[in-house]
């Protein structure tokens, strides 16, 4: 409201309908207030809005609150150019240990996938430690750095994506801020540092401001171009943690697609150290 009372008599000052010395005066001293006003109102809003740098903003999304463990069951969908549909249950499993997550993945329906199992520890400072079980080899064969560009068991999703990547990784740069659906998001760029330490020439995500969850990523391959398109279609807050319920991703070149639908999660329930275990990926 002051504000709006200082513009008016600027404008009245302005158009010539005060002539007094004395209020000509006043009126510059009440123009050069609404201006150092005005100014630190914009310099004020800029800070905020670029209070997070890109590098933090990527950190909250690492570091975010995901439960100590957690359990899901999921809806698989994959669907081809041709809109032809196969289906999937699988169960996954994770659990925090100081910081660094392991993870157990088992495929329940159909038969021709039931007990295909995969593995996946956080190791500190050095590259993930993955596994896959197949139940006709009846043992678990180690990823290696070499196959994580390949896809995991037929989805749109690359052993690669099945890790979390460190944003220590990375050169990040804050592309500004933008709508998704609903979701207002910072959108940041990410480039690896070491150009070998991944298949993506960068990825460029549009982060949630409140929950700090991607709510779409976009991976470009080693030429530049767009290759897969990740979003997410319902985020909603389960136990007081934000989980997305409902993703797609999208291989642009296959033209294929992999949803996921959670139907059932549970966090912190006291999952079993065993389950994360060689021991029990290879355990009939």
């Amino acid at each position: 409201m002051r504000l709006q009372f200082a513009l008016c008599n600027f404008k009245m000052w302005y158009s010539g309908r005060v002539f007094s010395n004395k209020n000509i005066r006043a009126q510059y001293f009440l123009t050069g207030f609404v201006f150092l006003y005005l100014i630190g109102f914009v310099c004020s809003f800029r800070t905020w809005a670029n209070s997070l740098s890109a590098e933090e903003v990527m950190n909250r999304v690492f570091n975010r609150n995901d439960g100590e463990d957690a359990y899901f069951k999921i809806r698989m969908i994959l669907i081809d150019r041709h809109k032809n549909e196969r289906k999937r249950i699988l169960e996954v499993y994770t659990k925090d240990y100081k910081g660094l997550t392991k993870r157990y993945l088992v495929f329940q329906e159909p038969a021709d996938i039931k007990g295909v199992k995969f593995l996946s520890w956080e190791n500190k400072g050095k590259e993930d430690t993955q596994y896959l079980y197949l139940p006709a080899l009846g043992r678990a064969r180690r990823i290696v750095s070499s196959q994580k560009g390949l896809q995991f068991v037929n989805t749109d999703y690359t052993y690669e994506d099945m890790q979390r990547r460190p944003p220590q990784k990375d050169n990040h740069r804050f592309l500004g801020e933008d709508k998704f659906g609903s979701w207002r998001c910072f959108v940041v760029e990410s480039v690896p540092k070491q150009e070998q330490s991944s298949q993506y020439s960068k990825r460029v995500s549009w982060v949630e401001k409140n929950s700090f969850v991607v709510v779409r990523r976009d991976f470009y391959n080693k030429k530049g171009e767009k290759s897969k398109e990740f979003i997410v279609k319902e985020l909603r807050k389960v136990s007081g943690i934000w989980t997305p319920m409902k993703t797609v991703m999208t291989n642009l070149k296959r033209a294929h697609k992999t949803l996921m639908e959670i139907v059932d999660v549970k966090y912190n329930q006291g999952v079993s150290d065993e389950l994360f275990t060689l021991y029990n990926l290879e355990k009939e």
